[in-house]
């Protein structure tokens, strides 16, 4: 049961090992086959029917070679070319031994090589084992340390580590759970990028960019589907894996040190919380890094007892910047050189003339340095309760809201600088700055889509879900970013189990016309939700509808998994249990440990008469793996009732008859088995509870007054 002592993975070696292990299986050639001077591997094809026109001498024999190698499952050497065959499962792996020397050709003998497949083939199975965890499978954290400190984990490449605390105290609820998160990662991941489980429920994903671009929508996106998966806690740490290697530390251990610090502020961020190292090793390289205190210093000695006034940033210092800048001041005004910047305090000053000054400015900078631009950010005080000592990190935000325009710009400081600067500490996985900095927007415009949604959001990330509904639902009222609101309050309404909100909401999203491609992705996700809520709320013809147009799923593993699932289930509520049939096999493939599938499937197998004996060993396998399903332990009884396994049935019958959701098909379901017995007058008399019962389902109620009616006739 969920491969306890030891996953399928680790049983034989299989095609994408040869991937995975291709230097260390590399590094055994050699160790064994002296001269070999290059080792590739390639998957043998199909022998040809018909070979190209164009296929030179050279390239023939290699290929004819390859093809005898793959046939045989014998070695073969082409000049001083060695074709190794591997046979994993039904594919046949062909090594390419480059480089050998001719004497060692001529004293090689068909014998030694032979046998030395097997040897190769036994010590890539040694490698494998020691390298991948025996209970998940996955790459394990002695394959990490050597990969980090070996030539190829040095790049410009990022760690994460993942912490997926189950909840709870049971042994086997964090088995389960953990088998569970193994199997969501693996889909995220896709084989994209080498997955390792580090024990405690902790994962490492090795990826070869570190751009931030890629980070932040990388780690959001990764938190983001495994809370929609609903998992119970999410929380990511992340770092470069480009450090140097010391006297007293290996590169390995300064990665996993730098990961394990980002991990441990993200752990304190939130239930759903990422970090990366950069950003609190450089805190004070920090965009919005709190100013030197002699600035700070410059700023309140000029703005002492002054009630009002306005302050610029220019993004450079030059001399004909300040000299338009004394030009412009007037007697009363301060004037403030820094490193990179050129500061203007003007008392008695508001944004409107604050912008119109810092507008001449800049003309006169762009004419006296031949064309030159150079951008302003400008605030006030006083502004929406913003402190005298805040004015100066307003300024550079809005210098960084100035970024995103043209050469040149002017901006003063308002709610989309806010947003941007949110954005900021958003992408970072500080989502309680960010949500200091949305909130802070919002008093400037109240009715601000982006910045109600980018709220929605982090309230969403910190399990604030109310809030997090509240806050899209005034966003869809919104012109901006109506799309996205929409889709993010299905969402939120969807995990809070509100079917029909989310419903309307995803409806409404898919009806509003398409203003920006980056809208493609989401609306294929819409369809996929949607469906997936037609098909729990009874809606089956809807679900099959849109998972068939779904353009994308059958060449996507992750979805295609899941749009095969539902689609068998929508099917099964159509009662086209063939099909349903169909699309549950091929979802099993996927996931062969699904028990929702295999109870199923179980229940169409009985319907079918495909073998009762087959039905019950999936009504059992789906009931070992989840325990706790009721409702699968009423198809369990099922399936025990017409194998004639009374007493089991009676056993598995007893916590579903205590509960009340299920009561009434357990009180069907244990007539049907006193009846099965010919036990007539019990038979009745559970029927008749069926039918009494107040919460009871009327299909049910219908059924067992059907049982009572045909007992009446045949007694």
């Amino acid at each position: 049961m969920f491969g306890y002592f030891q996953h399928t993975g680790q049983r034989g070696l299989e095609l994408n090992d040869f991937a995975s292990f291709s230097n260390e299986f590399s590094q055994i050639i050699r160790e064994n086959i002296p001269t070999v001077s290059n080792v590739f591997f390639t998957v043998a094809q199909p022998v040809q029917p018909a070979p190209p026109m164009d296929e030179e001498a050279g390239d023939r024999e290699i290929r004819e070679a390859r093809e005898q190698a793959a046939d045989t499952g014998n070695p073969v050497l082409v000049n001083t070319l060695l074709l190794m065959p591997f046979t994993v499962g039904a594919e046949v792996v062909i090594a390419h031994l480059e480089g050998l020397d001719d004497l060692l050709i001529r004293r090689v003998g068909s014998d030694w090589l032979d046998g030395l497949g097997n040897v190769l083939l036994r010590e890539f199975l040694l490698v494998k084992m020691a390298c991948v965890d025996p209970l998940t499978g996955l790459l394990s954290s002695r394959h990490l340390e050597e990969y980090l400190n070996s030539e190829r984990g040095g790049g410009q490449g990022r760690l994460f580590l993942i912490s997926l605390y189950p909840k709870g105290t049971s042994v086997f609820r964090a088995r389960k759970y953990q088998y569970r998160v193994v199997s969501l990662l693996n889909s995220f991941v896709e084989r994209r990028f080498p997955l390792f489980y580090l024990g405690q429920s902790c994962f490492a994903l090795l990826c070869d960019r570190c751009d931030k671009d890629f980070f932040s929508e990388f780690v959001s996106g990764l938190v983001n589907y495994l809370k929609r998966e609903r998992c119970y806690r999410v929380h990511v740490g992340s770092t470069r894996t480009d450090c140097k290697q010391t006297e007293d530390t290996s590169v390995a251990e300064a990665v996993m040190n730098h990961a394990w610090a980002a991990l441990s502020v993200a752990g304190r961020r939130g239930p759903f919380a990422f970090c990366n190292y950069e950003s609190i090793a450089g805190a004070a390289d920090h965009p919005f890094a709190p100013p030197a205190a002699s600035l700070s210093r410059w700023l309140l000695r000029h703005a002492r007892g002054v009630d009002h006034f306005a302050l610029l940033q220019f993004d450079s210092w030059q001399e004909h910047i300040r000299d338009a800048v004394l030009a412009e001041a007037g007697g009363e005004a301060a004037v403030r050189e820094e490193a990179d910047s050129t500061f203007l305090f003007l008392p008695e000053t508001d944004l409107g003339a604050a912008g119109k000054i810092g507008e001449k400015i800049q003309q006169q900078v762009q004419t006296a340095g031949s064309g030159e631009q150079v951008n302003v950010g400008i605030t006030a005080f006083p502004l929406s309760g913003f402190k005298k000592s805040e004015t100066l990190l307003n300024c550079r935000k809005a210098l960084r809201h100035a970024a995103f325009l043209e050469p040149g710009a002017v901006v003063a400081f308002d709610a989309v600088s806010l947003n941007i600067s949110g954005d900021v500490y958003y992408g970072e996985g500080d989502l309680v700055r960010a949500v200091k900095e949305y909130r802070r927007g919002l008093q400037l415009d109240p009715e601000d889509g982006n910045l109600l949604n980018s709220l929605g959001v982090c309230y969403a990330q910190m399990n604030r879900r109310r809030q997090a509904v509240q806050c899209f639902q005034r966003a869809c009222t919104c012109a901006e970013n109506q799309f996205s609101a929409l889709y993010n309050l299905g969402m939120e309404q969807q995990l809070l189990e509100e079917k029909l909100e989310a419903m309307e909401s995803f409806e409404r999203a898919l009806s509003l016309p398409v203003e920006d491609e980056r809208e493609i992705g989401a609306r294929d996700d819409i369809c996929f939700q949607l469906a997936v809520l037609c098909s729990e709320s009874g809606r089956y013809e809807r679900a099959v509808e849109l998972l068939l147009s779904w353009s994308e799923f059958k060449n996507d593993s992750r979805k295609g998994k899941k749009a095969a699932r539902y689609l068998g289930e929508s099917y099964y509520g159509l009662q086209k249990y063939t099909k349903a049939m169909k699309w549950l096999q091929r979802a099993m493939r996927y996931d062969e440990f699904d028990a929702e599938v295999l109870g199923l499937l179980g229940k169409i197998y009985l319907l079918e008469n495909e073998g009762d004996d087959i039905a019950l060993r999936f009504c059992e396998k789906s009931v070992e793996l989840n325990p706790d399903s009721l409702s699968l332990k009423l198809g369990l009884a099922k399936a025990q009732i017409q194998c004639g396994d009374y007493s089991s049935a009676l056993t598995t019958l007893q916590p579903c008859l205590r509960n009340k959701k299920i009561r009434s098909q357990a009180l069907l379901q244990r007539g049907v088995l006193e009846a099965a017995q010919g036990k007539v007058r019990a038979a009745k008399k559970w029927f008749v509870k069926a039918c009494e019962y107040p919460q009871g389902d009327s299909g049910v109620k219908k059924e067992a007054r059907q049982y009572l009616k045909k007992l009446k006739t045949e007694g």
